[in-house]
């Protein structure tokens, strides 16, 4: 399945939980640029997601991938330079030049003449070439600051035949994370739902980074909400209604097998998982009021943690585990409140404007994501903890579910825009938006998962 750009309605090559709550310059030139639900099924050709192009910027990098020589005996050459530029075109921060520009196409530093790359005017190439047997290939890479005349990076890595798109996304991070000093994303996991009006069918579906390789996990007729990613990357937590009743269920997204969290089958909503992994906070409905709740993963009764004639729901753990943040409409309508995550008094956190919801914690930095209204539209804000200042990143008008990267640079959340519902993912530090959406069926309730061994 290709990748797909799409600009104005132009299709271009690459390179170039719910309802909310109420309504149930350029960079110097020098070394810093230093159930029996059919599991694990193949998603569909048809479900390919395009990425469109909503947001741009012109503060970007002028890079090179050059297409790295295949040395390899057996086997049609593959591309890698074309993922590892498609990556890092895609934040923004990067403006790679392209292939039919290049007057030479070394495949390591020394064969490199920088006069012709500085008349380019590009700061970085990427340099490399594969060698050794398909089945077993070695991918050798170098990264070149062209004004500084040196390598920032030399690196070998070892792939396989079924490893390629993934030995392209690692050199992708390794070069986002020498260029801009932050881990990269690229190797991560997206989980999201799909819904197919008409048909009635919902599919949990586990996807790259790039919306590419998606694998359904889980298929059902009756809603799936809510995924949310273990701290090690190998469990999902939902809530299905296939019992008629929102009901939380951990899968395991290599086997595909699962159990429901709690054995009295409860009805609860909005799991959120612990940082150390042992632990779910969850809404639990008890007598038709809903209060957080902490609950073990590996079995134990449950610790209620609110208790409030209020709807507390979507929690979220602080990355050191000690508080957890929830909506709650105890106040005028709903707003981000924070408790101690062993028990004691909650607090308001959000003060701008009469709705914030679904908050979620922004990965080393005093932010928080969360879904804000304003003038009847769903738009996604950024809410700095220190000062309560809310900055909106995106328009609306139906924008949901929040979910940050690893390395905290982009955010992923539910697009409703008046094309339909795609997933929007919006780059933090370039400001540049993109949105993913399938040829069919809506989608929704995006999580993006965490870094994995």
């Amino acid at each position: 399945m290709k990748l797909r750009y799409v600009v104005g309605g132009k299709v271009c090559p690459p390179g170039g939980e719910g309802v909310p709550p109420s309504t149930r310059t350029r960079r110097p030139r020098s070394r810093a640029l230093c159930l029996a639900i059919l599991a694990l099924l193949p998603l569909a050709a048809s479900a390919q997601l395009d990425i469109v192009i909503t947001r741009s910027t012109q503060r970007a990098i002028p890079i090179a991938v050059v297409p790295f020589e295949w040395r390899v005996t057996l086997g049609l050459p593959y591309d890698f330079a074309e993922i590892v530029e498609a990556d890092l075109e895609r934040t923004g921060q990067f403006a790679p030049r392209g292939r039919e520009t290049m007057i030479t196409r070394p495949t390591r530093f020394s064969e490199m003449r920088l006069t012709n790359w500085r008349i380019m005017d590009v700061e970085a190439v990427l340099v490399g070439h594969v060698s050794g047997t398909e089945a077993n290939p070695t991918v050798e890479f170098e990264l070149v600051d062209v004004y500084a005349g040196e390598s920032l990076l030399v690196y070998r890595l070892q792939s396989s035949r079924d490893a390629f798109r993934a030995t392209a996304h690692r050199i992708a991070d390794l070069v986002y994370e020498q260029l801009t000093g932050a881990r990269g994303m690229f190797s991560t996991r997206l989980a999201y739902v799909q819904v197919t009006p008409g048909r009635e069918e919902f599919r949990l579906i586990v996807a790259d980074a790039d919306g590419q390789n998606p694998i359904v996990v889980l298929r059902s007729t009756d809603p799936i909400m809510s995924p949310s990613w273990s701290p090690d990357g190998a469990y999902l937590a939902y809530v299905s209604f296939e019992a008629g009743y929102a009901e939380v269920f951990v899968q395991e997204v290599a086997t595909g097998q699962r159990r429901p969290l709690s054995p009295d089958r409860t009805s609860a909503s909005a799991p959120a998982w612990s940082p150390d992994g042992r632990f779910l906070a969850v809404a639990r409905n008890v007598n038709a009021n809903s209060d957080i709740y902490i609950y073990p993963i590996d079995g134990g009764s449950p610790r209620r943690l609110t208790r409030h004639s209020a709807t507390e729901t979507e929690p979220e753990f602080s990355p050191d585990g000690e508080r957890v943040y929830f909506t709650s409409d105890r106040g005028i309508g709903p707003q981000v409140y924070v408790v101690p995550a062993r028990g004691g008094q909650a607090q308001r956190v959000s003060f701008t404007g009469s709705y914030n919801a679904r908050p979620r914690l922004q990965p080393d930095r005093n932010q928080i994501a969360v879904v804000h209204q304003q003038d009847g539209r769903f738009r996604i804000g950024l809410m700095d903890l220190r000062d309560e200042s809310l900055r909106l990143l995106t328009d609306g008008p139906l924008d949901e579910s929040p979910s940050f990267a690893p390395n905290g640079r982009a955010l992923i959340f539910g697009a409703g825009t008046t094309a339909g519902r795609g997933l929007g993912v919006y780059f933090i530090d370039s400001g540049v938006m993109r949105l993913l959406r399938a040829p069919e069926g809506i989608l929704r309730e995006p999580a993006w998962g965490p870094y994995e061994n």
